[in-house]
């Protein structure tokens, strides 16, 4: 693969993982998620504003759809109940299916990368994952709604609902050290914009990469149907199989 396709890849693949589960897989679940408690805040501060509506993220189920150039994802996630399914297309036939209940991750690869494996779902324990691990999106911050405060460089309101800022890509989950050794100072200021409902609720967050690369383009997640029913269930035990440890490895366990 091409350094900047590989790098481009990483770095969206991240953004799907990390920004994009600031979102939600179709399904049904066990218990309905508690409804939303709408933000009243009257602080004027608009990094307030939007930590809140992040925060509300990890409060109730959700649907999500994340838009790049090099790869596309959708799903619902409900940090609650701790579920999560989640589809992502890279390009080229290349595809990957996620299912999480609680610590169990059943993943599923499509195209020339899966090889062999297409056939079965790997299965990881992710309590046994690093925690920095791209594949622990269910771990105490299912949202990831502290990795993304934590990158926020500088936000503004730019009128109702509507906030423009910077962040620090850098100490986004997920970007590791050969994209920030690409990309340089570059990484730790990159541009987003952000909606938030009349409810208090992040419904979009458009991060654009194009400061790093062109070919890259912006990222842009949506989020919609809050408090959604999700059912995630485990596949059939003969069509899955552990996943190698050199895969787990690739997503930083």
């Amino acid at each position: 693969m091409h350094p900047i396709r590989s790098a481009s890849t990483g770095l969206a693949l991240a953004a799907a993982l990390a920004l994009g589960l600031t979102g939600c897989a179709p399904g049904s679940n066990q218990h309905e998620a508690p409804l939303a408690t709408p933000v009243t805040s009257t602080a004027a501060d608009p990094r307030a504003e939007l930590t809140a509506a992040l925060e509300e993220i990890n409060k109730q189920s959700c649907r999500f759809e994340l838009v790049s150039a090099v790869v596309n994802a959708a799903g619902t996630l409900h940090p609650l109940n701790l579920l999560a399914d989640m589809a992502l297309d890279m390009g080229d036939g290349q595809t990957m299916r996620l299912l999480t209940i609680g610590d169990d991750l059943y993943l599923k690869l499509g195209g020339e990368q899966a090889g062999d494996l297409s056939d079965k779902w790997l299965y990881v324990n992710t309590s046994k994952l690093d925690d920095d691990s791209d594949l622990k999106i269910m771990a105490d911050d299912p949202g990831n709604v502290r990795a993304l405060i934590k990158s926020i460089v500088a936000v503004d309101r730019t009128s109702p609902g509507n906030y423009a800022g910077t962040v620090d890509y850098t100490k986004t989950a997920g970007v590791d050290s050969d994209l920030v050794r690409m990309f340089g100072d570059k990484a730790a200021s990159v541009p987003f914009t952000a909606t938030v409902d009349t409810e208090g609720r992040l419904t979009g967050l458009v991060i654009d990469m194009t400061t790093l690369d062109a070919r890259i383009g912006e990222i842009k997640a949506t989020y919609s149907d809050f408090g959604t029913p999700v059912t995630v269930r485990k596949p059939p035990a003969n069509e899955v199989k552990d996943a190698p440890p050199e895969l787990v490895k690739a997503f930083g366990a």
